[in-house]
């Protein structure tokens, strides 16, 4: 087993060099990148691809996960299939529930989730660097009709998020779509959220996003750009309270996962300031600094959602309109 290891990691170390080299605009040879002096700009395109998900080859590639694994209910699973063009595509379909069965250890539950497998090789894990691509591009199509719709632009664009020195609150309530005063939420189904690992210091560190699909085109295929500045650093499903911008030079895996709850802030700042002059009405009100418990114990307990997610791929871009031309072109 060991020799059978060490063996794939060899096998992936040389494919991964010769493929840098291979991809150069430059024609970089092989020894050239053997001695790391291949820049991120001379294997600079318009559209990188970190996986695609259109042959049973591609899927095997694949790892999913669920509160199962820990005591829950939830199922998921990843399979191929094809849409009715004849597209093949990854279908990522199961149910998750709110349901703690008795006597599990787990407090919470409702979530799945798959990623890229880990990559070993000869100089650890390998990664992407996506440092020349400021966006992330998804092929994605929700498979169950949708009643409602996620999108809240106005509000979001209003709060800066590109900015990832700023606070944490309105960063999150823009890519992570947490509840706000006046804004309403649907918590009547399962919500989908991208996920980047990085090669940090801190493995259970995610970074994070939203994944707002557009309901009007359910059963089609949508192409959603995400800035990767717009991303926020999360722990646990925490919001941690220094975000830090992502190392895109390093980065690990990259997923979707399906959460009944997203994620939430560690303490609500504003409590200490504001608790001489907060009234009982007052503490009701929605706020993205802190959860609802009650209205989540209440619309979610025991209830199950069935999820059926179709992807062909993970790319980086280097602007929306390339993302546009690209699928035009194939």
């Amino acid at each position: 087993m060991a020799l059978a290891a060490w063996r794939q990691a060899w096998n992936r170390t040389m494919h991964g060099l010769q493929r840098e080299a291979k991809r150069s605009k430059y024609k970089v040879p092989l020894t050239q990148v053997l001695s790391m002096e291949v820049s991120a700009s001379e294997t600079a395109r318009d559209v990188m691809p970190l996986y695609q998900l259109t042959n049973a080859k591609q899927i095997a590639q694949i790892a999913t996960g669920s509160d199962a694994d820990i005591g829950g209910i939830s199922r998921c699973h990843i399979a191929l299939a094809h849409d009715q063009q004849g597209e093949p595509f990854a279908r990522f379909y199961g149910t998750v529930s709110s349901q703690i069965p008795r006597n599990a250890s787990l407090e919470r539950s409702g979530y799945a989730a798959f990623r890229n497998k880990s990559r070993p090789t000869l100089f650890g894990s390998e990664s992407w660097d996506t440092s020349l691509y400021p966006y992330l591009l998804l092929r994605v199509r929700n498979n169950l009709p949708q009643q409602t719709d996620e999108t809240t632009h106005s509000l979001r664009s209003a709060l800066h998020a590109h900015d990832q020195s700023g606070p944490a609150v309105p960063r999150a309530v823009h890519a992570l779509g947490l509840p706000y005063p006046g804004l309403a939420t649907d918590q009547r189904r399962p919500l989908f959220f991208i996920n980047v690992q990085t090669d940090g210091p801190v493995t259970t560190d995610l970074y994070q996003h939203r994944l707002f699909l557009d309901h009007s085109k359910d059963g089609q295929w949508q192409s959603i750009t995400i800035p990767m500045d717009d991303f926020v650093l999360t722990n646990t499903g925490v919001v941690a309270d220094s975000q830090v911008a992502m190392l895109r030079e390093k980065i690990l895996s990259v997923g979707i996962s399906v959460l009944l709850d997203p994620p939430v802030l560690s303490e609500d700042p504003s409590e200490e300031s504001t608790a001489a002059t907060t009234n009982k009405t007052e503490n009701m009100t929605p706020s993205p600094l802190r959860r609802d418990e009650a209205a989540v114990r209440g619309s979610q307990r025991s209830s199950a959602f069935d999820f059926d997610l179709g992807i062909q791929g993970i790319y980086v871009v280097q602007s929306p309109e390339e993302a546009a031309k690209y699928f035009h072109s194939i």
